[in-house]
């Protein structure tokens, strides 16, 4: 197992990595007038310090926990089912974002994505995916005016 959490942390560091040089040629500003980079710059700030904190516990040993038995594959509680039905879920969403626009896009994915978890009722879905759609709308459309791509309901 810790081999494994060192060939991920190896990618996350990469990954942060790549993203604070990436969020640097956009600029940072400062603290008071950030840049479009700032925020960035600081999320793979953040990725590369855990990936640091995740190398270093897995190659030493800190906080590791002894197995009773040995060979538990880290990839037999996975529901594997599940997984590629969520990818598939956020690929869709993606692809149709332009085309539906964001409040519809988003309710149809909060509702697939609730129904494909534990069992939760129709109406409970289709609620909590609508409340979900408005108060992102509300706040990031309407309160910081930020603009989403109108698709077929066109507001």
């Amino acid at each position: 197992m810790e081999r494994y959490d060192r060939i991920i942390s190896v990618i996350w560091g990469v990954l942060g990595l790549v993203q604070c040089i990436q969020s640097w040629a956009l600029g940072l500003g400062s603290v008071s007038e950030p840049d479009s980079g700032f925020m960035p710059f600081i999320m793979g700030l953040g990725m590369v310090v855990l990936a640091i904190a995740l190398f270093i516990e897995s190659s030493w040993g800190w906080g590791k926990m002894k197995s009773i038995t040995k060979n538990i594959s880290p990839w037999e509680d996975v529901y594997w089912k599940r997984v590629v039905y969520i990818a598939i879920i956020m690929l869709v969403y993606a692809v149709l974002l332009t085309t539906l626009g964001f409040l519809l896009d988003t309710f149809l994915l909060m509702v697939f994505l609730l129904k494909s978890g534990e069992t939760i009722r129709w109406p409970t879905a289709v609620a909590v995916g609508a409340l979900t759609a408005g108060f992102s709308y509300l706040i990031f459309g309407v309160w910081l005016n930020v603009a989403f791509p109108p698709g077929i309901l066109s507001f």
